[in-house]
């Protein structure tokens, strides 16, 4: 797709000679030389949802748009989420109110016992795929590989903490993955309806939560600049450093970074809005987790120039290419490593390198239209909070 009717993008310190083709976006540079600028979004929406809120498994599915109908926005936008629970009782999922940025002792409705010592969890990352056939027998196999053989749930056993950052959940899929008894039983969901995504998107990011986690605040930013509605989930969440009972709060964002060369003079103007998530005052840091469709030669430098750091370690070794071998390649792209965890390092934690999940896995295997899980691989770590204290959100 052509950019050039909306390029460059109105955006506030938005810059061609910083941020377009080329560039060597030096930010960490420049945060040497002056302060680092807040998170203060162009406009920050508190919608939230209503317990009455039609459910989406009720909804019909919005058909795919073509890309040539896509259009770049002038500017990006921020909605306050309110992340989702299912409640047996009652038979449907009902929001539930996260327990904010300070420490203080509140009713166990925002899905985690902020009485329970949490010093490490499992962070798992995505993309399902929303163009194959049988995106919810697909969705299905991806979390069952993912409870069985990633995590090695045992029947009724609950998970461990952990967060998984799904991308690519076409619109169909949403209330399949929320009528997963797995699902239903352990994790919390955010966001809970296709209505927080961009207008016109029929697919995007989904964050779960496993109950054992406190939930401090959720939002989802709307890259503006985008020509496939792309996004950036951030659920911030509760940690104990090591041996303290004390908590931290850390970012843990779900991203998908706009695709193919076009999307080159896009994508660092968005790793760098996400990774302020990473930066807030009351954040001691976290990940940014996802698809960052790294096809182009610029983006081997847009993260360290950030100031982030790519939890893989092994350079462009095969091992770590997580597309490329499992079909929809109608570009003929060679395999490539796409699907990144980065991390703000020295931050009072350490992130294991990531391995890859969901090598090889199909659906329908015994018939002749057997169809890959994802096109993507999957990645898992583990962030492991250090000894001692960081900037705590205990009152005073």
């Amino acid at each position: 797709m052509a950019y050039t009717s909306y390029w460059p993008p109105r955006i506030p310190g938005f810059s061609v000679s910083r941020w377009g083709p080329g560039s060597q976006h030096k930010v960490a540079q420049k945060e040497k030389q002056e302060d680092f600028e807040p998170f203060i979004p162009p406009s920050v929406e508190d919608i939230l949802d209503d317990d009455e809120e039609r459910s989406p498994v009720d909804e019909e599915p919005m058909k795919a748009a073509p890309n040539q109908a896509f259009q770049v926005r002038p500017k990006e936008r921020m909605l306050t989420l309110r992340p989702y629970r299912f409640r047996q009782s009652k038979n449907s999922w009902k929001h539930i109110e996260p327990s904010g940025m300070r420490d203080e002792m509140r009713e166990k409705s925002f899905g985690g016992d902020n009485t329970r010592h949490i010093s490490q969890i499992r962070i798992i990352t995505w993309n399902v795929d929303m163009a194959s056939k049988y995106p919810e027998e697909r969705l299905s196999e991806a979390l069952r590989h993912i409870e069985e053989d990633v995590l090695q749930c045992k029947e009724d056993q609950e998970p461990e903490p952990c967060c998984i950052l799904l991308q690519e959940v076409k619109d169909t899929m949403l209330p399949f993955l929320l009528k997963d008894s797995w699902v239903r039983r352990w994790f919390v969901v955010a966001p809970f309806t296709k209505d927080k995504w961009p207008e016109g998107a029929w697919y995007g990011n989904v964050t779960l939560v496993s109950r054992s986690i406190e939930i401090a605040e959720c939002h989802i930013l709307h890259y503006g600049f985008s020509a496939q509605q792309r996004t950036a989930l951030c659920v911030k969440i509760k940690l104990n450093p090591k041996g303290s009972q004390e908590k931290v709060v850390l970012s843990i964002v779900n991203t998908h970074l706009e695709s193919l060369p076009t999307g080159a003079p896009l994508r660092p103007k968005q790793l760098e809005l996400a990774s302020r998530f990473l930066r807030l005052q009351s954040v001691v840091g976290g990940i940014i987790a996802g698809d960052m469709n790294a096809i182009s030669p610029e983006d081997a430098t847009i993260a360290s120039d950030l100031g982030l750091r790519d939890s893989w370690r092994r350079g462009d070794l095969d091992t770590g290419n997580t597309w490329g071998y499992q079909g929809q390649n109608a570009g003929n792209y060679p395999p490539n490593r796409l699907d990144k965890i980065y991390y703000l390092p020295d931050a009072g934690y350490k992130v294991e390198e990531p391995k890859r999940i969901g090598m090889g896995i199909k659906v329908r295997e015994d018939e002749d239209d057997a169809v890959w899980v994802s096109d993507h691989y999957g990645l898992e770590t583990t962030l492991r909070m250090n000894k001692g204290k960081s900037n705590s959100t205990s009152s005073e």
